[in-house]
């Protein structure tokens, strides 16, 4: 209590101008006071680009004084960007910043960089705090994830043409990545990878790579290329969302291209929440995609068709021996307060890459369909769809000899 009347209160509070903020939660207002924070001021800009590339500040990012932030909307915010709670209000970096942070293979590349030109940088992204995740994203939002940059810098860049490159280039680039230069923009995901701006589609792009050469551990990473093409065109092919790739082979590296479904043209850009960010803020369940889906469908964040969809996709992966589902591979888009599944990535049997090195014979044994938990329509959807998947590897003239005697005793899955 101050012992003021609340009148002088109100008085006190106006003229501390806009430092204060105001909060409604529940019949009465709070109030918090605010900070300087990452460089910058107490009111960090949040923009969105859209489809066609403009820039709209949507809302300000008001760093509190006593711990947390506050997203103060600007415009008619998309309702999930306010949270669980539904005020705006964070103990920490609201989950969508959090999600852009550095992450992967090239995430712990820019640390590595970041690092050697501050100590002030952990070499290792994962040991990054809220500071050093705001400071990179104000000084380095550009070409983030999905559509948000974020800082006053986002008002200062001049919007530019993209440098194109072809396919003949890929091969400099990945020897580029590999020795430790960072070409593109962040993207999750362990395996060596690089972004571009494809001019021959034209079309921004993520490219993974194999390691150059024909040796054991080349030739698996070259058979695990090929399946991640394969799945995604059974997945198209069943009409379910899922990135368009192509397969270039390349001075004695395979290259899998895959189109960024958050770009739109040159400049556009389309939003893009990471499954596993959307856990944190609204289920916390940290479990598997069919029971976050699950969790948020009963919170009326998604339809059941996109349910339906994520327990396809995730038995789909179960059946060609994915084991790398975690929630950082599954992004869902914003429409309104609802969300809604984007194109699947990452989907290949990673259950046969190399463990520490080593590779270990061709096995996999799908699971019984007593163990697959779906309605009887969707069973024989996805059943389909991995026979269909099997078949396609097994005809691919490209894999392996030793992924070819595998395949050669029959498909894995028997219809």
């Amino acid at each position: 209590m101050t012992g003021l009347s609340q009148s002088m209160v109100s008085r006190q509070l106006r003229g501390m101008g806009d430092s204060i903020i105001s909060i409604r939660r529940g019949r009465s207002p709070h109030y918090a006071m605010t900070r300087n924070a990452f460089g910058g001021d107490d009111k960090l800009p949040l923009v969105m680009v859209d489809a066609d590339g403009n820039n709209t500040t949507v809302a300000f990012i008001r760093p509190l004084a006593h711990g947390g932030f506050f997203v103060q909307p600007l415009t008619d915010l998309p309702p999930v960007l306010l949270g669980e709670e539904g005020d705006g209000l964070y103990d920490d970096l609201p989950f969508f910043l959090d999600d852009l942070r550095p992450q992967g293979f090239l995430g712990r590349q820019i640390a590595k960089a970041l690092s050697s030109q501050s100590d002030d940088f952990p070499s290792d992204p994962r040991y990054w705090n809220t500071n050093h995740v705001g400071r990179y994203l104000m000084s380095n939002g550009d070409d983030l994830p999905g559509n948000f940059k974020f800082g006053h810098q986002a008002y200062l860049r001049v919007k530019r043409a993209p440098i194109a490159v072809v396919e003949d280039d890929y091969p400099n680039l990945a020897n580029s990545v590999m020795g430790g230069t960072i070409p593109g923009s962040s993207a999750g995901g362990e395996q060596p990878k690089f972004t571009a701006y494809c001019g021959t589609h034209p079309a921004h792009v993520i490219v993974k790579f194999s390691p150059a050469g024909n040796d054991p551990v080349a030739q698996r990473w070259r058979d695990i290329l090929i399946t991640e093409f394969h799945a995604a065109e059974t997945i198209r092919n069943q009409n379910l969302p899922a990135a368009k790739t192509r397969l270039i082979e390349k001075e004695e590296r395979l290259f899998l291209e895959s189109q960024r479904f958050d770009r739109v043209g040159e400049h556009g850009r389309l939003p893009m929440l990471s499954l596993h960010a959307i856990d944190a803020e609204f289920t916390e369940l940290g479990s598997s995609w069919p029971q976050v889906m699950s969790a948020l469908y009963d919170k009326d964040l998604i339809s059941e068709s996109h349910l339906h969809n994520a327990e396809i996709l995730w038995c789909f992966g179960r059946l060609i021996n994915n084991t790398d589902m975690h929630l950082g591979n599954l992004s869902l888009g914003m429409d309104g307060n609802a969300l809604q599944i984007l194109p699947v990535y990452d989907m290949c049997s990673m259950g046969f890459a190399p463990k520490s090195g080593e590779i270990l014979p061709y096995n996999f044994q799908p699971p019984a369909p007593t163990v697959i938990n779906l309605a009887n329509e969707h069973l024989t959807i996805v059943r389909k769809m991995a026979y269909d998947f099997w078949e396609r590897v097994m005809s691919d003239n490209r894999i392996s000899d030793d992924f070819k005697a595998f395949l050669h005793t029959g498909n894995p899955i028997q219809m």
